[in-house]
């Protein structure tokens, strides 16, 4: 499976890359500080509608995104080791992030709709941090979204009750339009090669991106 996950997060940098060929340029504003663990679109990107569903059974949408930085993770609650590391390393950092700006929101991405009910996206982010907030939707509406913030999941073994999904490690950030602004790319452990979003690293990207963020 690891070979499988890092051919997952090459695949989701590809996407990057040719998306940015197609409708922009790609950058890791190095003239502001920005290391190259952060990849900044000089124009953000609109996002189209679309609605998932959050832990209340309430609709999950666009407007949901608006008067927030959002930072949105793909994954699955039977997630063996990315998805609990993520998530830990997110709680961690969490109240230097809301010392930043109170308007961040971190979302959960559950790409696993069959198993992961509301009620167990809740109880699982809850174990993280109470704040967090986990969305889901069936694979129709879900994949779009998902792909449209440069992110990816792939379900395998379908027929089975203990399937796996790969997905991407990557962070995104939406920016308080609602706009895709900047998405956090993982480094690879090198005895593990499980593939990681630096925790401090992200909080100086992201402190250096709010600062500089004209509205």
């Amino acid at each position: 499976m690891a070979k499988t996950r890092r051919w997952i997060w090459l695949l989701t940098l590809a996407l990057l890359v040719v998306g940015t060929v197609s409708g922009g340029i790609w950058y890791a504003d190095k003239n502001n500080s920005l290391t190259e663990a952060v990849v900044v679109y000089p124009e953000p990107e609109s996002l189209s509608e679309f609605t998932l569903t959050d832990t209340h059974h309430q609709p999950f949408t666009k407007q949901s995104l608006q008067g927030h930085w959002s930072l949105l993770f793909v994954g699955y609650t039977y997630c063996p080791d990315i998805c609990p590391t993520t998530l830990s390393d997110l709680a961690r950092i969490y109240p230097e992030l809301t010392a930043i700006t109170e308007q961040v929101q971190v979302i959960f991405i559950s790409a696993d709709p069959k198993r992961d009910t509301p009620e167990r996206l809740k109880e699982y982010t809850g174990y993280f941090n109470s704040n967090f907030i986990a969305v889901t939707a069936d694979h129709e509406a879900l994949m779009p979204a998902v792909q449209q913030l440069g992110l990816i999941y792939g379900v395998y073994e379908r027929d089975s009750d203990h399937y796996l999904i790969d997905h991407s490690a990557a962070i995104a950030l939406v920016n308080p339009k609602g706009e895709l602004h900047a998405t956090f790319r993982p480094s690879f452990d090198e005895q593990s090669e499980m593939p990681l979003v630096d925790g401090p690293e992200l909080v100086s990207n992201f402190s250096r991106i709010v600062a500089q963020w004209k509205p």
